[in-house]
């Protein structure tokens, strides 16, 4: 058996001089303002004087006075002050074309600045808390020691995971398909015993709402990959006999189908728990936000698994970024409806122009039946997926529409809507067209008034109509609050006899459409209507 123990060099302690550097001398220049008839001095001549014997003057200077000494330094004062006004004073009396020259002697004869000491940059660190050097060293050591246990369990699965089935080995298969058909159930009625008057169809269901039916899925991709292997090592074998070492493939074979089905088990994870994730942990509570971030991470999962799989059955990078490109371009070409449909799915699910148990007013198209039908109304979307999207009519047929036919459509979306509009013309007598100013002021007052009216956010327009053949008319503009249709229909009937009943007070009768008979020439009777 390999050994999975891997030696390390011993990590010596970082020594105490890692942060000393030689530091870099910083030549100060000094005024020394000498004898002129003074020796030149000796560098040792100090230390060979003996005790006791008087040195000879090195200058001037150092043998003056204390007063001269004052007066010197006063008038070194002076004079670095009288230079300072000028070279302040020197940019405004000279001319523009005469101080330019001079600040660019100025910036030439000016010495380089000086280098940043490096006890200085030591003392600047960015790491402000620092553990002392036997913790880090502790630390170092179990961070070691835990990826040698990590390098370990990754050795001992490699090697599991290329180990060669046998043709005993059929048992491990046999016994995961029973697991498949009926062990899922019998651990289930193991651990979710039933409760009381409880029915078979109700327990039915709590199995199917569980997540041992979802393990149905990855158990049968793991048995998949489990059945290519043993049919891959004992043909292999039969075939190769003594050649045979990893199979005709290779070890790496064996890698490369468990990394296609943990790519389809993450797959699976990924669609069942993600969107409940993304709602409790990330408050996204949008289904088609939802649906779309749960498809970009099953393709990344899933493009994933394949290039690495790919990789370990010896498939080079270059041929496979090729075979990707052209392979794209002839299905582009090849299957152009079916990718506008999936672009269609992933802008209905990005834009969100309606979700699931709204109500939408589609527009007809070819062989397709609009909302102006009767008996389709507004449609009720049951669905949105990849390819299609579910719409149930007033009729209660569904009505499978193609994701792509909505990037070109208008669709109305009517749950969205926030009032319902009414619009209505009241029909008046010519003879009470005097009362048609008490008529809408009334009608305007009862809507204002009434409970059923967003008056405070829309408009009320009660005013005069226009005038027809047989009457004048009163117009109604106004919006009702939205409730449910069916409460929304009884309102608004409330609302129309209320006002009819306002006209009726005002006018002296109904005003019917008016039909004329004419009888002409030679017995011809000619209808018409005004």
């Amino acid at each position: 058996m390999r050994s999975c123990v891997h030696s390390r060099a011993p990590v010596a302690s970082p020594p105490a001089q890692r942060f000393a550097s030689r530091r870099r001398a910083v030549v100060r220049p000094r005024l020394v303002v000498s004898n002129a008839n003074a020796p030149p001095p000796n560098p040792g001549e100090d230390a060979d004087v003996p005790a006791g014997v008087p040195r000879p003057p090195r200058s001037r200077v150092l043998e003056t006075s204390d007063a001269s000494r004052r007066r010197g330094a006063f008038a070194s004062a002076a004079a670095a002050a009288a230079l300072g006004a000028a070279a302040l004073a020197a940019p405004l009396a000279a001319p523009p074309f005469l101080a330019a020259p001079a600040h660019a002697a100025s910036a030439a004869a000016a010495p380089a600045s000086p280098a940043v000491p490096e006890d200085l940059a030591k003392k600047i660190n960015p790491n402000l808390i620092q553990l002392p050097e036997p913790v880090r060293e502790k630390i170092d050591q179990g961070m070691m020691k835990l990826g040698d246990v990590v390098v370990c369990l990754a050795t001992i699965v490699q090697m599991q995971a290329q180990d060669p089935w046998s043709v005993e080995d059929i048992w491990l298969i046999l016994l995961w398909r029973w697991l498949i058909r009926r062990g899922r159930r019998k651990a289930f009625d193991a651990l979710h015993p039933p409760v009381d008057g409880e029915a078979e169809d109700a327990r039915d269901a709590r199995f199917d709402a569980s997540v041992w039916t979802w393990l149905e899925g990855p158990m049968k991709a793991i048995n998949s990959v489990w059945i290519v292997l043993y049919v891959h090592d004992n043909v292999s074998r039969m075939f190769l006999r003594a050649a045979f070492e990893g199979g005709y493939f290779g070890f790496n074979f064996d890698l490369g189908m468990y990394v296609l089905g943990g790519g389809a088990v993450a797959v699976m994870a990924i669609l069942r728990w993600l969107p409940g994730v993304l709602h409790a942990r990330l408050g996204i509570t949008e289904g088609s936000l939802q649906t779309v971030l749960t498809r970009l991470a099953t393709i990344l999962v899933g493009v994933a698994s394949g290039l690495k799989a790919g990789l370990l059955f010896g498939v080079p990078a270059s041929s496979m970024i090729g075979a990707g490109g052209v392979g794209g371009l002839t299905f582009g070409l090849a299957a152009r409806d079916v990718l506008s449909n999936v672009m269609g799915g992933t802008m209905i699910a990005i834009l969100r122009p309606f979700t699931v148990g709204e109500e939408i007013f589609v527009t007809p198209g070819n062989n397709f039946r609009g909302s102006n039908n009767p008996s389709v109304s507004d449609y009720l979307v049951e669905e949105v997926g990849w390819y299609q999207t579910t719409l149930r009519a007033k009729d209660t047929k569904p009505t499978i529409v193609p994701n792509g036919y909505f990037l070109g459509a208008n669709v109305i979306n009517v749950t969205r809507a926030v009032a319902r509009v009414l619009i209505l013309d009241f029909r008046v007598l010519f003879q009470d067209r005097k009362k048609i100013p008490a008529i809408c002021s009334d009608i305007e007052d009862y809507l204002r008034a009434s409970p059923y009216i967003a008056s405070e956010s829309y408009p009320v327009r009660v005013n005069f109509g226009g005038v027809k053949e047989d009457c004048v008319t009163v117009a109604v503009e106004t919006h009702m609050y939205k409730f449910p249709l069916s409460d929304h229909l009884k309102h608004r009937a409330t609302l129309v006899m209320d006002m009819l009943d306002i006209a009726e007070k005002h006018t002296t009768g109904p005003a019917y459409p008016t039909e004329v008979q004419l009888e002409g020439i030679g017995g011809v009777v000619i209808d018409g209507k005004r």
